[in-house]
């Protein structure tokens, strides 16, 4: 007997989950919806209100519609189990429509990402879940059901295994042609490609089988479990799927847990959800699937000829699939090679190599002295002067490279206008860097949008507090539409931020263009410029409002015409390396759902996140530790292979008390994976953005007295660590790198035999080679330090 009361109810209480959420988590990360607070109106496009005109109404449409159709159920948890999983599925339907509102590049991204919704939905649901389990067992204590509805559901559950061989049928079928570029193609494969379970070519063939024979299983029992009496059987055999393939990722969750637990900290937290996410959005697509056949099945044959009837169709689905899944497993083409250029380019392996083909690793620091903050105390600079000292001392420390933050806003202050004092400003650090051997990576950098996102005084934040300025982009930029300037535990995760940067993505306006020409221009007057290693496209980008849609395939549109933008402007020079960045949460989280793996067709790219682990990210200021430093750089490692790019570590570094710091730790694994990354920061004022009130001193490295604007000097653990020995360049390739404060080995392969190393300390290094040649060195004064000589050996 059906409960007329079940839909409403199911869809009140989404609706009041709906709004609680929007009201406590305006950021959306965690609740069903985003509402930021922003005016809707005017409407530049129907992007701006996918979430209330599209995701929500279908959200609870859907759950209405399918709550309805299993109301008939006579057991209240198999009901309750039917509607959490009617939340799921609706809510990642809704997300991809959503998601197709606001853009139509990369579907399969879109669709990828719709499983994180799902896990979303799973959480959310279950007050649904209860409510419905709770109505429907009132109901069948007040309305018992009648002998006659007891015979028809009797009648009605003998047809119930067609479905369940249907489901199954489907549920091989898609596992085994589409299941390893699912699983293996995931935005998040990166961290879960380990997975032995998974039917993606990383599980080997013994694991796929064992994947894909699962779910088969699975599906099919789960669905007899869940048949419901006289509900439509394709919606409980669609459901049923979802939950098997739920299942399948709960078992993958299980075979991956030591591997989560190897790396240390609690990573296997998040992994639950990142192994989650890709089997819940391959569990939609099948439930769509075994819903549309089983609904086909009985609409060609009545219900009780059962499977005899209904093993043709299933088997032709299984050719007519097999067949169009065979392009999808055909191998790829073979990576192209990569130019050869006066600057640095890629090896055919990844590795950053120069115009002689050696490798080359990139240590250094940022240089934030030309940013344009916002300034938070009228009596303190906001930067310090940077002069040709601050490069001598750089290149005393050993350090090859400096990460150079421009500010937009100081570069375009108009728009289409680019100051050229600014410009000469760049210029200068660029040329002065070089003298003294450094090369330069140009970043536009950016905190929380800019200067504009200041909340006007007397401002009251129901949910944090209000803000102030920061860096970045130019205030004619600003597109904030009315949403609050409060930070929400972060200032990334401002209102005002959020809608900031989904305008941006979007080019309202044409503020993205404006940007990207700009890059165009700086690429156009660096373009024969040697010792610029590349361009950093935009520091830690907000995630907008409806992640990963906008941090992942918007924020990948922007980069591609990032990309082409600077190409065109390197026309009369060569190309550089471009480095790009995941969202602001890799630096706060360690790890994040990246941009679409195609978003771009240029190959000298290079992977640049930055590996705060254990310094600055969430889990530090509740006193755990979710991502250690060995395993952010595992996952670092692991995105740079899934994107076939170089791997560099943008910034780092901001430990806190450098006696305690672990420090020691995050530059061994940089020995351990071969990479180079530019610590932050050089030299940051008491008057920065990021700078407290009651601070005694400013800076991370070359420390300011905030008292009396005086240097102090550098912490003795930094620069012990940071100083140490490493190959600045080696012939062929590294195959192993180790070092401490006194002592460097390294192995390689390939032919040659020199080396130019850096070596700290006044005393002429010993250096032995297994070679041909006889190991030399020799001793090269650096600036004004007497203890700093550089030893080439060979």
């Amino acid at each position: 007997m059906r409960n007329r009361w079940l839909s409403p109810i199911a869809v009140v209480v989404l609706a009041a989950v709906i709004a609680l959420g929007a009201v406590f988590d305006p950021s959306g990360l965690a609740a069903p919806y985003t509402w930021t607070g922003a005016d809707l109106l005017p409407v530049a496009g129907l992007w701006q209100v996918a979430a209330p005109a599209v995701y929500v109404p279908l959200l609870l449409a859907g759950v209405g519609v399918l709550t309805w159709a299993v109301a008939r159920g006579r057991g209240p948890l198999r009901t309750a189990l039917l509607v959490w999983g009617a939340v799921v599925w609706s809510a990642m339907a809704a997300k991809l429509l959503m998601s197709l509102a606001m853009t139509v590049e990369d579907v399969l991204h879109l669709a990828w990402s719709t499983g994180f919704t799902g896990v979303k939905a799973a959480v959310f649901g279950l007050p649904v879940a209860a409510a419905a389990w709770l109505a429907q067992l009132l109901h069948r204590r007040l309305v018992p059901p009648s002998p006659a509805s007891e015979s028809a559901g009797s009648g009605a559950s003998s047809g119930a295994s067609a479905p369940g061989w249907a489901a199954a049928a489907v549920a091989v079928v898609l596992a085994a042609s589409v299941g390893g570029v699912w699983w293996g193609g995931s935005p998040v494969g990166y961290a879960i490609g380990d997975s032995p379970l998974a039917p993606a070519p990383e599980a080997g063939p013994l694991g796929c089988l064992a994947a894909v024979t699962l779910l088969g299983v699975l599906t099919w029992a789960v669905n007899r479990r869940l048949s419901a009496t006289d509900s439509p059987r394709a919606v409980v055999a669609g459901l049923s799927a979802l939950a098997a393939a739920g299942t399948l990722g709960l078992v993958q969750v299980a075979a991956g847990i030591p591997g989560d637990l190897a790396g240390g900290g609690l990573f296997w937290a998040p992994a639950i959800m990142l192994r989650l996410a890709p089997a819940l959005s391959f569990g939609a697509l099948l439930a769509a699937a075994t819903a549309l056949l089983v609904a086909l099945l009985d609409a060609v044959r009545p219900a009780r000829r059962g499977v005899a009837l209904a093993a043709p169709l299933p088997t032709a689905v299984v050719v007519a699939a097999a067949a169009l899944a065979l392009p999808l497993l055909q191998p790829g083409t073979a990576t192209p090679q990569l130019p050869r250029t006066p600057g640095l380019t890629l090896s055919a392996d990844r590795r950053i190599v120069d115009a002689d083909g050696n490798e080359v690793l990139l240590r250094g620091v940022n240089v934030n002295q030309l940013e344009d903050y916002f300034q938070q105390f009228p009596d303190k600079a906001v930067t310090r002067p940077l002069t040709e000292a601050d490069f001598a001392g750089m290149a005393r420390m050993g350090f090859n490279v400096v990460r150079l933050a421009l500010s937009w806003s100081a570069l375009e202050p108009r728009p289409g206008q680019y100051d050229p004092a600014y410009l000469a400003k760049i210029s200068w650090a660029v040329g002065t860097a070089a003298r003294h051997g450094l090369r330069t990576v140009i970043d536009m950098h950016q905190d929380a949008w800019g200067k504009g996102v200041a909340a006007a005084p007397g401002t009251t934040c129901r949910n944090g507090s209000p803000m102030h300025g920061w860096d970045g982009a130019p205030t004619w930029a600003d597109r904030f539409d009315g949403a609050p300037r409060c930070e929400f535990t972060g200032r990334d995760i401002s209102p005002a931020v959020a809608r900031a940067f989904t305008n941006f993505y979007q080019d309202r306006d044409g503020i993205q263009t404006r940007l990207v020409a700009a890059w165009g221009m700086l690429a156009q007057r660096f373009a024969n410029e040697p010792m610029v290693a590349g361009y950093d496209l935009l520091n830690e980008p907000g995630f907008g409002e409806a992640p990963p849609i906008t941090s992942g395939v918007l924020l990948g549109r922007y980069y591609d015409r990032a990309i082409k933008a600077i190409r065109a402007g390197e026309r009369r020079g060569f190309p550089h390396l471009v480095f790009f960045e995941p969202s602001v949460l890799w630096s706060g989280l360690g790890f994040e759902v990246p941009v679409p793996k195609g978003f771009t067709d240029d190959r000298l790219l290079v992977f640049a996140p930055h590996l705060y682990n254990e310094s600055i990210t969430i889990d530090q200021g509740t006193g755990l530790t979710v991502t250690s430093i060995e395993r952010g750089f595992e996952l670092a490692s692991r995105a740079a292979e899934y994107y076939g790019a170089g791997l560099w570590s943008g910034e780092w570094g901001w430990f806190g008390d450098p006696a305690a710091a672990p420090i020691a730790r995050y530059t061994d694994q940089e020995d351990r994976h071969r990479i180079g990354g530019a610590f932050w920061v050089w030299k940051q004022s008491c008057g920065d953005a990021h700078a407290t009130a009651g601070a005694r001193t400013g800076g991370n490295l070359m420390i300011e007295d905030c008292a009396t604007g005086k240097d102090l000097p550098p912490p003795a653990e930094y620069v012990a660590e940071l100083a140490r020995p490493y190959p600045r360049s080696a012939p062929g390739r590294l195959t192993g790198l180790t070092s401490d404060r006194a002592s460097l080995t390294a192995r390689g392969e390939g032919s040659g035999c020199g080396l130019d190393v850096w070596f700290p300390g006044e005393a002429r290094p010993s250096a032995a080679a297994d070679c041909a040649a006889s190991p030399s060195g020799r001793r090269r004064a650096a600036g004004a330090s007497p203890a700093a000589p550089r030893a080439p050996t060979a």
